[in-house]
């Protein structure tokens, strides 16, 4: 029996997993990090502790595993966007700072003359979230330090984890992790020099870009103090649209994290005024597109309301609120929830708004086609289930709004969800209802990490047979009529 190692390093823990040849769970580790949340815009994390989090995940994983000489190859997932400010030697001059981090949205406001451009190079919207303008935040960090130039290395967080886990400390990034860094030529796949002289990033403290695969004769590097191959390096996301090994160009991915992410692999590139264009998988001689949607407050929407209302068990009872809610269908005026404008994070796509309050508001307030002007009336219940009931499906009418923009392009025939959140058979119902198309829920506990795992194996036949729970829609008028009024709330 042959294995595979895949490292999973998330927002909130760092994971180590064993699977079979046949894409099998064997196996897997979990150790939680911190994130310091200062304000609404800086949001960091200690770089050592995630590098030592990886380590003692991996380490425990072979020693109990028990495999490691069976082990033909591994894969490393990452968080997205998150930064950090180093030494050539891998001693760090900041802390990571997260993908939820805005810091660097004053300098947005100088650039957006040129906001088109930047798109059209990098496939992103100009937003603080990613990587550009934390790393010129970073820049002046390290000035401020007098960190000599001829030393100084900023980077996503990928490439500082690489130097410190693989034998021979390479300073390299893959292709879809230095497209978030918004830096990054999506056609010519190098550093982009006129990106990098619109944010101030010197292109020579940048890590090399290599494909995200590799075979095992010539990998990315070994794992230090083994003999075990990395052979796959991309984003969490980028690695979840795998989770079930291939998905079909007519069927997108929802992962429901912190934030929730719908993606979509695309035939061949295309643009997107409205959604991002990223990169899902690369090797030497080929490159797979992927439409992406962002919605930055999934999860962390949920702990945005869990502090506004001093508790920590809203996950648990929300299964419950949602099956009343639903049951309720609008025969009790009285109890429908309210609507929640989640700008929680910053609005993500299509609006790509940072300067909204995120508020709760009752239907029968919203009297304006443009009610942005008026998020001032927050006359909505106070109640903590209508509340999160509310929360819920702002996420699954943002998913919505994404779709049908996606579906222009494209008619999807079935959505794959998956993530903490797909959990909650209310939120999934409620996304088959109103996007009229099948939802499939797979029923795997660590989608990101067999995603990349199947890459890391070489893309096998047989681990598409996965176990899945399906929703099929339903006719839900008020739940419709919610979602229309959402709509007319926050147009684009």
């Amino acid at each position: 029996m042959t294995y595979y190692l895949a490292i999973d390093q998330g927002t909130h823990a760092s994971r180590a997993c064993l699977f079979d040849e046949a894409g099998e769970l064997v196996c897997a580790y979990t150790k939680k990090i911190k994130i310091r949340r200062i304000n609404d815009s800086h949001i960091e994390q200690d770089a050592n502790e995630i590098i030592n989090s990886v380590n003692e995940v991996v380490a425990k994983l072979l020693r109990e595993a028990g495999t490691q000489h069976s082990i033909v190859a591994c894969g490393i997932a990452i968080q997205r966007s998150s930064v950090v400010a180093w030494k050539k030697d891998g001693t760090p001059i900041s802390p990571v700072l997260s993908w939820q981090d805005t810091r660097g949205k004053q300098q947005l406001l100088e650039l957006r003359k040129h906001e088109t451009e930047i798109q059209q190079l990098s496939g992103l919207a100009l937003s603080a979230h990613y990587g550009a303008s934390k790393l010129n935040c970073l820049l002046n960090t390290a000035r401020r330090q007098n960190t000599a130039m001829d030393t100084l290395r900023l980077s996503p967080l990928i490439s500082y984890l690489l130097f410190h886990i693989l034998d021979d400390s390479p300073y390299i990034i893959d292709h879809s992790n230095a497209q978030r860094t918004q830096l990054f030529d999506l056609k010519k796949l190098s550093w982009s020099r006129r990106l990098t002289e619109l944010f101030q990033v010197p292109v020579q403290t940048l890590p090399d870009c290599v494909p995200v695969l590799q075979n095992p004769a010539t990998p990315h590097g070994k794992l230090a103090g083994t003999d075990i191959p990395v052979t796959a390096i991309c984003g969490d996301q980028n690695a979840a649209i795998f989770g079930a090994g291939l998905l079909m160009p007519e069927t997108a991915l929802v992962n429901f994290g912190t934030g929730a992410f719908v993606l979509r692999l695309l035939t061949h590139y295309r643009a997107s005024e409205k959604q991002l264009t990223g990169i899902a998988c690369s090797d030497n001689n080929t490159v797979q597109y992927v439409r992406e949607a962002t919605i930055n407050g999934a999860a962390s929407a949920l702990t945005w309301l869990e502090k506004k209302h001093q508790v920590n068990n809203i996950l648990e009872q929300l299964p419950a609120w949602l099956t009343e809610a639903g049951l309720n269908n609008g025969l009790n005026k009285a109890r429908q929830p309210p609507l929640f404008i989640n700008t929680v994070g910053g609005l993500g796509s299509p609006w790509w708004h940072s300067n909204i309050e995120a508020k709760f508001i009752e239907s029968e307030f919203i009297k304006s086609s443009n009610p942005l002007n008026k998020m001032q009336a927050d006359r909505a219940t106070t109640d903590l289930s209508a509340q999160a009931v509310a929360v819920v499906e702002s996420i699954v009418f943002m998913v919505c709004i994404n779709l049908e923009i996606m579906q222009r392009e494209q008619t999807l025939s079935s959505l794959r969800v998956s993530g903490g959140l797909s959990q909650l058979d209310g939120l999934c119902q409620r996304l088959a209802d109103l996007s009229g198309v099948r939802i499939e829920r797979m029923k795997l506990p660590e989608a990101t990490a067999r995603g990349v795992a199947w890459l890391a194996a070489g893309k096998p036949d047989g681990w598409s047979n996965v176990e899945l729970d399906v929703f099929k829609p339903a006719i839900s008028p008020a739940l419709a009529k919610r979602y229309a009024m959402f709509s007319a709330t926050l147009p684009y």
